[in-house]
């Protein structure tokens, strides 16, 4: 049976078993730091009794904005409602945020976005930017 939880934190194990899964390797390079920015998310975890099968993380000021970082369901459970089933919770969970703002690389992503009634960033007023990640160097 599955179970819809929002959650504080996911293990190691599940991280890797996951985002590994979806193919997301650029978060298992260093899965403790992955870790770290799951437990300062809103993290809402879709399980089948124990296994995690799905995610979908988000970074907000619960007034004005949140950000969608990641929406994953594992290979084997895609394409049964559980992705939409996510959305839809996260999306009432948040109710009362002006904005909502998805960033995805994937085509699949963003035609499941766009069958979800998001905008993409060419129809509305909005530009992303993103700054590519530098590492912090001593200033001494």
């Amino acid at each position: 049976m599955l179970r819809y939880t929002f959650e504080s934190a996911l293990t190691i194990h599940e991280i890797k078993a996951l985002y590994g899964a979806a193919g997301l390797t650029h978060y298992l390079t260093d899965v403790a730091e992955t870790a770290r920015g799951i437990a300062n998310s809103t993290l809402l975890t879709a399980r089948d009794d124990d296994q995690l099968v799905g995610v979908i993380r988000g970074v907000s000021d619960m007034h004005t904005i949140v950000f969608i970082q990641d929406l994953i369901v594992l290979p084997d459970y895609q394409h049964q409602g559980i992705g939409h089933e996510l959305l839809a919770q996260f999306d009432d969970y948040f109710k009362q945020v002006a904005r909502i703002v998805v960033v995805c690389d994937s085509p699949e992503l963003r035609a499941f976005y766009a069958r979800a009634g998001y905008l993409p960033g060419d129809e509305t007023a909005a530009t992303t930017f993103i700054r590519p990640r530098r590492l912090l160097e001593p200033k001494y």
